[in-house]
């Protein structure tokens, strides 16, 4: 019985003296506040003005605190009233971070405490507010994610510009002017020129890939982007002497076209009627009306360099042999007659078929009777004519002869 109390007493001291000491420890834990440094009053207003942000870029600060139980134990944060800018959060820890979304100045109240689990219960609990003023300002962002292609020896101009974005969802932003623009990196092609005003130009002199990264400056904010220029030759379309042509007859020749970027896509104006240029750049078909066509034909790659040929399509008449008859010729006296021929292409190949009268032959290089006949009669005769593109016209003649 005696033990028991002993006990007792002993156990209400010990909880006493814990008492005791918890109240010296809460007696002079000092008042709980936000510290000056993390966000300076503006003016004196009581209102705490954090350190601002921009759209699209990372945001990361930290606010502090001193008094209470800390630094012993953690501090712990919380927006109690209005909202942090859209894309940004507040940790317990006191970290404001994360992409802001949507500029402007924001206003909100966070609350400070030293509240911590039950094993801390030693600890007074106290809490702290203030206002707080975040504000977001419009981000620069560089509009030209690609620039065109150039062409060695063709002159080259490509305008950059940007835009202050003051939202993300969606994107909403205005023009950006008054920017200074420079080369952060990498190397531009030979010939080739950045101004400040973002205007790139110039000739470029060399083949090649060149990449580079450009800056632009202005509006408190600043933006770069990667961007690659290609520069290749100039596109070149050539075509074989041109052949001849006749109508009625199929036609074909090729054109063929080098440099850029060895893809084309062919066209053409001003062809015959009954021809037309094929995807690989071959000119075919079979033409219906003669003439002489001045015709142009372009090869486009797939960066927009273009190539030209201008050429110039002869298209003969249908080979026709044109003489209606022979004249008569006289025992003893020189006879002469050529056979003349319509349209077609030279040059022309004759040969005859048949009994000439005795004295008289048959120049086929001339497509010529010629010669002095010696028997009175009347002969038949089949003369057959090719051209050039092997096209024939056959005639069947009489010839008489007089005594």
């Amino acid at each position: 019985m005696g033990r028991g109390r002993t006990r007792l007493i002993r156990f209400a001291l010990v909880l006493g003296l814990v008492g005791v000491l918890a109240g010296v420890v809460v007696a002079t834990a000092a008042a709980l506040r936000f510290t000056d440094a993390a966000c300076p009053e503006a003016g004196g207003g009581g209102v705490r003005v954090c350190p601002s942000g921009i759209v699209g870029g990372s945001y990361s600060f930290t606010l502090s605190g001193d008094g209470g139980c800390g630094p012993a134990l953690p501090y712990q944060y919380r927006v109690i009233n209005g909202a942090l800018p859209p894309g940004l959060s507040l940790s317990s820890g006191g970290t404001i971070s994360g992409t802001a979304t949507q500029s402007g100045t924001y206003s909100f109240w966070i609350e400070l405490s030293d509240e911590n689990p039950p094993s801390a219960s030693w600890c007074l609990v106290q809490e702290a507010e203030r206002e707080f003023s975040l504000t977001v300002a419009p981000g620069l962002s560089i509009s030209n994610q690609a620039v065109k292609p150039g062409t060695i020896g063709v002159a080259y101009s490509e305008t950059l510009s940007a835009m202050l974005v003051t939202a993300l969802n969606p994107p909403t932003g205005i023009g950006a002017t008054g920017l200074t623009w420079s080369i952060a990196s990498g190397t531009l092609p030979a010939g080739l020129a950045l101004a400040t005003d973002g205007t790139l130009a110039g000739t470029p002199t060399a083949e090649g890939s060149y990449q580079f990264v450009v800056r632009a400056q202005g509006n408190g904010t600043s933006d770069t982007e990667t961007l690659t220029l290609v520069v290749r030759t100039a596109v070149a379309v050539a075509a074989p002497l041109t052949p001849k042509s006749e109508v009625g007859v199929l036609f074909t020749t090729k054109l063929t076209a080098s440099g850029g970027t060895s893809t084309f896509v062919w066209a053409a104006t001003g062809l015959p009627a009954g021809l037309a240029l094929g995807t690989d750049g071959t000119l075919t078909g079979t033409p219906t009306v003669a003439g002489t066509y001045r015709f142009t034909a372009t090869a486009t790659d797939t960066e927009a360099r273009v190539g030209t040929y201008e050429g110039v399509l002869t298209v003969a008449s249908r080979l026709a042999i044109k003489t209606l008859r022979l004249k008569p010729g006289r025992v003893g006296r020189l006879y002469k007659q050529k056979v003349s021929t319509f349209g077609g292409v030279l040059p022309a190949k004759w040969k005859v078929k048949g009994r000439l009268p005795r004295g008289i032959r048959f120049a086929s290089a001339l497509g010529l009777f010629t010669g002095t006949p010696q028997k009175a009669g009347t002969y038949r005769v089949t003369v057959e004519v090719t051209d050039a593109l092997k096209v024939k016209s056959v005639k069947t003649f009489t010839i008489v002869v007089l005594p």
